[in-house]
């Protein structure tokens, strides 16, 4: 789309018309005194250029934004809500919250309606719901653990 005299307004930053005018701000872009880039500008000295064409200046925010600028921050931040991350999922007991849990009173409930040689890995896996073979420190956790119990 082409910018008119009567469009100005829409489509330049009105830090940049509102203090001289839509007249002379169309005057001032007409005669060619808006500079264009230079073909070799560092990345600072072109984000100058954008921001005092376009945006008014990089040191001075305008009193009023523009309300095109307004609507993106609130897309972009809709946009960032919905895309919240899930909740963790909640951690598993670990292997020595489940054997405090269940040792001795629920073993004794859980071996009289079991057949059978009760065994280690028979109580891990079938009482404790975890998977075998255990670690050293697991076993002596078990071991110490049954004994209280009064199981040998």
């Amino acid at each position: 789309m082409a910018v008119t005299q009567e469009n100005l307004a829409e489509h330049y930053s009105r830090s940049y018309w509102e203090p001289i005018g839509l007249g002379r701000a169309w005057a001032e872009i007409e005669a060619g005194r808006v500079a264009d880039p230079e073909t070799e500008l560092t990345l600072r000295e072109h984000a100058e250029f954008l921001a005092e064409h376009l945006f008014g200046t990089l040191r001075k925010t305008p009193e009023t934004p523009d309300e095109r600028i307004s609507v993106i921050v609130e897309d972009f931040y809709s946009a960032r809500e919905e895309q919240a991350l899930p909740p963790p999922p909640p951690q598993l007991p670990t292997f020595e919250e489940r054997l405090d849990a269940r040792m001795p009173e629920v073993l004794e409930v859980w071996a009289t309606s079991q057949k059978g040689h009760i065994t280690s890995r028979l109580v891990v896996e079938g009482l404790l719901q975890y998977q075998w073979p255990l670690s050293t420190i697991h076993q002596r956790a078990l071991a110490k653990a049954m004994r209280q119990a009064g199981w040998t």
